[in-house]
């Protein structure tokens, strides 16, 4: 089995910055462990379609998702917590439809004071879908998205201290 990492993206709106971010660090992980990547999800062009739990699209989007092994599942930071969008599309996943995948949390928010907010909404979501994210969760400030060259730093940083991690991760999943 080949070890597969992509991304889900939760923010409303089109091509987004955090879609954007998603896609560099999807590519980044993947880089770090040898393996292809996947696509990253853009909720966005499926908007409410999320919330019809019989619509083909998200279905097959869903089925899809459950066969990467490291899944990068990002939002931003909308009063404190992810999007009501990604909370939507989570749902459609019954109890422990995740256990079989490992997760990074990515929040991206105007202001540092939401830096947690993957860690105490985002996380418990995640593992009440039986998924774990042993890398632990990233943010970054929207003033870094917003900056191609500092964001590309940052999340080389991020994934660079967790090479060793990866590696195994990876091994262990193949």
């Amino acid at each position: 089995m080949q070890f597969i990492v992509g991304g889900l993206v939760g923010n409303p709106r089109a091509e987004s910055k955090t879609l954007t971010a998603t896609r560099a660090l999807v590519e980044l992980l993947a880089e770090a462990v040898g393996s292809p990547s996947a696509d990253v999800v853009d909720l966005a062009t499926f908007g409410g379609r999320v919330l019809d739990y019989s619509d083909e699209g998200v279905t097959a989007v869903r089925t899809a998702l459950t066969s990467v092994q490291l899944l990068v599942v990002a939002t931003p930071v909308y009063k404190g917590s992810y999007t009501g969008l990604l909370k939507s599309f989570l749902d459609g996943y019954g109890p422990g439809a995740l256990s079989a995948t490992y997760t990074v949390p990515f929040t991206v928010a105007a202001s540092p004071q939401h830096s947690l907010a993957g860690a105490t909404h985002l996380q418990p979501l995640l593992d009440e879908l039986g998924a774990t994210s042993p890398l632990g969760g990233l943010f970054l400030p929207d003033a870094v998205v917003s900056d191609p060259a500092e964001r590309d730093a940052r999340l080389a940083e991020w994934v660079d201290r967790r090479a060793r991690l990866l590696a195994a991760i990876a091994g262990v999943a193949a």
